[in-house]
Parts: C-alpha cells; sequence; structure tokens
C-alpha cells in the first residue's frame, strides 16, 4: 500500500522536507505521523488485491426532469464522499441512475485527456463528478446518457436528423477526475431501440490502473453477446470487468445475481456489477464476483434500497493463492418454512416451452433419468428426503429440462442460440407454470430437501460460447461455488462433458442446471422497417463529425439559393 495524499497532506510535506534540508529535525517524525496517519491507503502494482465498491442506488423518478438529475447527484455524491470509500480504489454506479433524455450531456473524447473538474465545457453534474473523483483520489465509474453533436447533411456515415446522437455511455474518471475511458452501449433493450444509437462496430473499451489492472467494461444488456464482453475476455484477456446495469431479472435462468455470478465463473474474471434498485419493477441485484472462487459481496433486495458493497478483490496473477474470507456455515437443518422473496417482480422466461421437459411426481425421492432434446442429451441423478407433510402448505413441482437450438430468445428481444439441462421449479403440474414463484399470500412448505442433485451434459466445443452453472434458491440468490456445488469439465475433441454436482444438501431450490450461450449472429429489427426507417437506431462509425464534402455544399447551398430567389420573385 501507499499513500493518496490530499493538497493539505502535500503542503505540510514539502514543508518537512525544507525544514529538514535546513537541520531542522524537531518532532519531524511526530508531524509525519499526523500527517500520513490522516490520509488515505492505495492499492499498489505490486499489491495481490485492491479495494473495489459498487453500488445498488434507487434513482429518482417523480420530478421535474432536471429535479432528478440534482436528487441523484446529491445522492450519488454523499456516497463517493461518504467515509465508507475513503481506501476505495475504484468506484461503480449503476446504469440509468444520473441523467435523463432532457439532461443529456457532452463527454469528453478520453484522447483529449480532458478533466472536467478543471474544463467546465460539460453540464454541472459531469464536472461535479469529476471533482468528487479527484477530491476522493479513485477512479469512478458512472453511466450516462451522452449527446454527440452531428451533420445530418455531412459525409458521416450515420447522423440522427435532429443533429444529435444519443449514446447510452459509461464514463471513467481517474484520481485526477480526468475522463480515461467511455464505451457506449452496444445492445440496447426493448424501447432503447427507439431513443438511442449505437456505433457501427461494438467498442472494446479498456482502461489501465496506477494499481496494475487493466479493466474492460461494458453495459447490462450487452452481457448476454459475444461482441464487446466475451470478446473482451478471450480476445483481450482482460481479467477484470466493470458492469453498470439496470437488469431485469427473470426465471429460471436470467435473474441478477445468477447471471452476474455464472458469467464471472464461467469466464473466470473479476466482476464489479452495480445495478439500480426497484424491485417491484424486476431491478435489482449487484456484487463483486471473484472468478471461480466465487462471490465475495452480492446482494438483491425486495425493497428499493441503496446500499454500497465493498470486497478486497484478488488481482487474476494472485487468485490462485488467494483465501476466500473464512465464513462459517450454517449446520444444515430441515425445515418446513424457510425465508422466501415474494416482493421482487420477476420476468418469466418463456423459452421453457420449447424445451424438452419431463415432470417428476410430487413425492418423488430417486431419478436417474436420461433426458434427450433432439440429439443432445442430460443425465440426472437425484435424491430427496423427506421433512414433513402439511396439508395448509403448498410446494414447488419439478421438472427435468433439456434443451439445444436457436428458438429461443433473450427475453423477447434478440434471437438467442442456447443449451442447457436443468432442474426447473414450477408452481403447479403444468409446463406453463414453470418460471414462476408462488406469492406472498400463499404459504409455501419444503416438504422434502435434494440430498443428492447431479446433472451432466456434453456440450459443443466452440470459440463463441459460455457455459456456466446456473443456480438458485428462494431468496433469488444463487448457490455458493466450491461451497454448495462443485463443477467438473472433462474435454474430448469436439465436446466438453459438463458435471454440476450439488455438494450441500438445499431445500428450496428453484434452478439448479448448466446454461450454455453460443452467441446468436442473427440480426433483429427490433420491430423498426427492416429496410428503411428514420426512427431506426443510428448505427455510427467512431468518428464525431466528418466536414461537408465540397458537394455537399453545393447542394446545400444551390437549395438555399434556389428557395431565397422563389421567394423574391413571389
Amino acid at each position: 500500500m501507499h499513500y493518496k495524499f490530499s493538497l493539505k497532506d502535500e503542503m505540510i510535506l514539502t514543508v518537512i522536507m525544507a525544514l529538514k534540508a535546513e537541520g531542522v529535525t524537531v518532532l519531524l517524525g511526530f508531524v509525519l505521523i499526523l500527517c500520513i496517519g490522516s490520509s488515505e491507503e492505495v492499492s499498489l502494482p505490486s499489491d495481490p488485491t485492491y479495494n473495489a465498491g459498487v453500488v445498488e442506488f434507487v434513482p429518482a423518478k417523480v420530478g421535474m426532469p432536471k429535479d432528478l438529475v440534482i436528487d441523484n447527484l446529491k445522492r450519488i455524491k454523499a456516497i463517493i464522499e461518504s467515509e465508507a470509500t475513503k481506501d476505495l480504489d475504484i468506484l461503480v454506479f449503476p446504469e440509468y441512475i444520473l441523467n435523463n433524455m432532457d439532461m443529456k450531456t457532452y463527454i469528453p473524447d478520453p484522447k483529449d485527456g480532458i478533466v472536467p473538474c478543471e474544463v467546465t465545457n460539460y453540464d454541472w453534474f459531469l464536472t461535479e463528478l469529476s471533482c468528487a473523483a479527484r477530491s476522493r483520489q479513485l477512479y469512478l465509474v458512472v453511466n450516462m446518457l451522452e449527446k454527440e453533436f452531428c451533420l445530418p447533411f455531412a459525409n458521416q456515415r450515420k447522423c440522427h436528423p435532429s443533429g444529435y446522437n444519443t449514446f447510452n455511455t459509461n464514463v471513467v474518471l481517474d484520481r485526477q477526475g480526468r475522463v480515461i475511458s467511455r464505451y457506449r452501449k452496444s445492445h440496447l433493450f426493448r424501447y432503447e431501440w427507439y431513443s438511442t444509437d449505437i456505433l457501427e462496430t461494438p467498442q472494446l473499451a479498456t482502461f489501465t490502473t496506477d494499481f496494475g489492472v487493466t479493466f474492460g467494461h461494458f453495459i447490462c444488456f450487452d452481457m448476454l453477446y459475444y461482441e464487446p464482453a466475451e470478446q473482451l475476455v478471450k480476445e483481450k484477456n482482460v481479467t477484470d470487468i466493470i458492469y453498470p446495469t439496470h437488469w431485469f431479472s427473470e426465471l429460471p435462468f436470467l435473474t441478477a445475481v445468477q447471471n452476474q455470478e455464472g458469467w464471472a465463473f464461467a469466464n473466470d474474471v473479476n466482476l464489479l456489477a452495480a445495478d439500480a434498485s426497484y424491485p417491484s419493477q424486476q431491478n435489482t441485484g449487484s456484487g463483486i464476483y471473484a472468478g471461480r472462487l466465487g462471490r465475495l459481496s452480492a446482494a438483491i433486495f425486495q425493497e428499493p434500497t441503496t446500499k454500497l458493497l465493498i470486497a478486497q478483490v484478488p488481482k487474476s496473477e494472485y487468485r490462485s493463492s488467494y483465501q476466500m474470507p473464512t465464513t462459517i456455515e450454517p449446520v444444515f437443518m430441515p425445515q418446513l418454512v424457510t425465508p422466501r422473496f415474494t416482493k421482487l417482480d420477476l420476468q418469466r422466461d418463456y423459452n421453457v416451452d420449447v424445451f424438452t421437459t419431463k415432470l417428476l411426481e410430487e413425492n418423488f425421492t430417486t431419478v436417474n433419468e436420461m433426458l434427450c432434446h433432439r440429439s443432445f442429451c442430460c443425465d440426472f441423478q437425484i435424491e430427496r428426503q423427506k421433512i414433513g407433510d402439511s396439508p395448509s402448505h403448498q410446494a414447488y413441482r419439478f421438472r427435468l429440462a433439456a434443451y439445444s437450438g436457436t428458438e429461443t430468445t433473450f427475453q423477447r428481444v434478440s434471437s438467442s442460440n442456447q443449451s442447457l439441462c436443468a432442474v426447473i421449479a414450477c408452481t403447479g403440474s403444468d409446463l406453463y407454470t414453470c418460471g414462476y414463484i408462488f406469492p406472498e399470500s400463499v404459504a409455501v412448505g419444503n416438504k422434502y430437501y435434494f440430498s443428492k442433485l447431479q446433472i451432466s451434459g456434453d456440450f459443443v466445443k466452440a470459440k463463441r460460447s459460455l457455459i456456466m452453472p446456473s443456480t438458485l434458491n428462494a431468496n433469488i440468490m444463487p448457490l455458493k461455488p466450491n461451497v454448495d456445488f462443485t463443477w467438473q469439465e472433462v474435454e474430448s475433441s469436439k465436446t466438453k462433458r459438463i458435471t454440476l454436482n450439488l455438494s450441500r444438501p438445499q431445500m428450496d431450490l428453484l434452478t439448479f442446471g448448466i446454461w450454455s450461450n453460443y452467441y446468436s449472429t442473427v440480426d433483429n429489427t427490433h420491430n423498426l422497417d427492416s429496410i428503411v426507417n428514420l426512427k431506426q437506431p443510428i448505427a455510427l462509425t467512431s468518428s464525431a463529425v466528418t466536414p461537408f464534402s465540397f458537394k455537399s455544399f453545393q447542394i446545400i447551398f444551390s437549395i438555399i439559393l434556389i428557395v431565397s430567389l422563389k421567394t423574391q420573385f413571389n
């Protein structure tokens, strides 16, 4: 560790050095201790860990556009400048929690090395955050709605007719408040396609810190695509990822923390994920993850909650020798009733309806079966032990599920190519009841617990693929890697034999499976005209504005001249 000094500290040290040069040594050590003792520690490149924070944040929803930004900024700055962040190296906020379409801002190009705190050519909230990052001497990642000037009639590839393009953008500020990285979201979610633009080619946004870690970053729905998310890991060998999100959780495979931890585990990378908090609108779930070691800190909420999560993150080169913080796991005790989430709204994955599934008997205790979808097969070995009967309590039914194909989508937004083997919970015996939880009004009981649960399948090896554990309990949290389950991969020439094995008894499972994404390359029009539509999101080249060509100038000048002459003669 070394210390990050305030301006006051630096002035004191300057005085001390001057006194020392003059031979004045009285109380020198005492003064130095006072000076350094009030300073904050930052990580060095040689340190095995760095200190990270992510914020689950409740964005303001009611008020005039400017008032919403004022409210959000005030609370964001309060977190940045709080005592809890004083030793952080990097702090991450979620997507869509600062400004809005009426309060978009210009963002400087990182190549220009601009510190908005010093160059006030940008909206005040960006300037304020630059100053706050510099004041607290930390790296700060904030998501903003960005505007960029363009010329509709210029020689530019694409430009919105308004003369401004709009981007959903991550902004990274260094310890001096300088904009050092900018990423514009590549894969938009639902109605973003009507209001937000994209670059022609997804950016591979990275930055390197003074503590020796290079980060890549992307936004929300990008996680489900090869470019740029998987590309950063597999082609750029980035080991630490920053992930602002406004995630819409979906059962049984894509709730927020479940997806974050599974993605970090599959890629064996550190992931700093910050989510907005509106559980009644399906948004909540943030965490800090250390690859195959699992989560260092994670949380999901039933009520809107602003919370700072902090962790010491092992650098990738030290992770193999890193000892996870010691936690005492409670002794398993079978219980009929256990805590469960009921207030968090959740989407249902309608892909379930095209899976090959098999309903298990209500009182099953042993299963040893193979289930196939076309030529893709999954092996299941399951044992359950009875806890007790209770006529006043409902219990989940379970189905085996197998699937491999391209008839699926990601949340009805984009085409997908998935393969999976899983046990999923259902509120009834019909397939359409799978992917739901019982409401709060229903008393739910664990009449059995799983004492053994092993799933295996042969998954095709492919560069454009991600194969991850996908597990979930009644509190909408995944099971812990290396504690609650084990994961084994055995490679052959064309496939990977994946085995997911439950290692501790579980009472309240909703999902236990192997889920894979083979990154569909199908283009979707998102309810926009596939031939030509001026409302279609703009696919832009990286350059902001190119000059008028002489021919363009001639055309525009001619039109103006004709209109002018016509007006005069009329």
